[in-house]
C-alpha cells in the first residue's frame, strides 16, 4: 500500500510559464534566451509533464520532462529527453530538508562533447514563490568540481 499512496504533489506548477534559459560553462560569460514552458498532467494526480520550447545557442531547442513522486522510494523523480540529442536523463533525490523548498536530484548522463560515458550530474529544483521556479543544471569535470552547465527561470503572472 505504501507504493502506491499519493506523496508531495506538483500540482502547483500547472499551467503555462515562460522560461529564461541561461547556458553557461563556467568558463565564457553566460548565454541567455527565452522559452515557454506547458505543465500538465501525464497521469492525473501522479505523475506530470513540461513540456519546453524555446532557443540554446541561436537554434530551436524542445525538451520534454516528467516529474513526479515515488511514493515507496521517498524521492523525487525526473527523467528528461530534449531535442540536442537522443539521450534519456533519469535523475532522483529528496528534498534536502523538509521545510525548504528545495530539492537535490542527482543523474548520470553520457556527455557527447568530451567522450565520456555516465557521468554524474546534479539538479537542483527551487521553488522561489507560486509564481517562480528555477531548475539548475550541474556537471562535474573530472577534478570531481561542480560545473554550471544551464539553467531555467520559470515566472508567470500569478498562478491557477
Amino acid at each position: 500500500m505504501q507504493a502506491m499512496a499519493l506523496g508531495p504533489q506538483q500540482a502547483q506548477l500547472l499551467g503555462r510559464w515562460d522560461v529564461e534559459i541561461v547556458l553557461s560553462n563556467g568558463a565564457t560569460p553566460a548565454q541567455h534566451s527565452k522559452g515557454k514552458a506547458d505543465y500538465s498532467w501525464v497521469v492525473k494526480g501522479r505523475w506530470l509533464g513540461c513540456h519546453l520550447t524555446g532557443e540554446m545557442l541561436g537554434a530551436p531547442y524542445e525538451q520534454f520532462t516528467i516529474l513526479g513522486y515515488d511514493s515507496y522510494a521517498r524521492n523525487t523523480v525526473e527523467v528528461a529527453v530534449e531535442s540536442v540529442d537522443n539521450s534519456m536523463l533519469l535523475s532522483r533525490g529528496a528534498a534536502l530538508q523538509p521545510d525548504r523548498p528545495v530539492t537535490m536530484l542527482f543523474g548520470e548522463l553520457d556527455e557527447y562533447t568530451s567522450g565520456v560515458l555516465h557521468r554524474p550530474y546534479k539538479v537542483l529544483l527551487k521553488r522561489v514563490s507560486p509564481n517562480q521556479h528555477v531548475v539548475t543544471i550541474l556537471g562535474f569535470d573530472d577534478s570531481g568540481q561542480e560545473v554550471p552547465k544551464v539553467e531555467f527561470r520559470f515566472s508567470r503572472e500569478k498562478a491557477r
